[in-house]
């Protein structure tokens, strides 16, 4: 399985690949989906951390576009991970810091606690 890595506030986050629509330039003015404050949801500062935010697009049954949106610090390139790098809500990859696995639809639904 493919995973999108990504940061927000110093902390590392990973989702479904799959589930990703588009990635851009954060640029607070202009949106075409519904926008939610991730940092908020995740009790996180509400700050950025990155010269560059961008914003996550991603698939979701929990919006009624079905597309919902985030800012993140930070985007990565890709991971392949197995089911196995895959405990505890963590991906533990190979080489990197662990980071948390974060599913779209409950993003909107409930927060996560960390």
């Amino acid at each position: 399985m493919e995973y999108l890595p990504f940061r927000i506030a110093g902390r590392d986050f990973v989702v479904d690949a799959s589930r990703v629509r588009a990635i851009t330039p954060f640029e607070a003015n202009h949106h075409d989906v519904a926008i939610f404050d991730l940092r908020e949801r995740l009790g996180l500062p509400p700050v950025f951390y990155g010269r560059h935010p961008y914003m996550v697009v991603l698939e979701t049954n929990a919006s009624e576009s079905g597309l919902a949106g985030f800012a993140a610090d930070y985007v990565s390139d890709l991971i392949v991970a197995y089911a196995k790098d895959c405990r505890g809500g963590k991906l533990r990859a190979a080489r990197g810091r662990s980071k948390w696995i974060l599913d779209p639809d409950s993003l909107l639904i409930r927060c996560p606690s960390f």
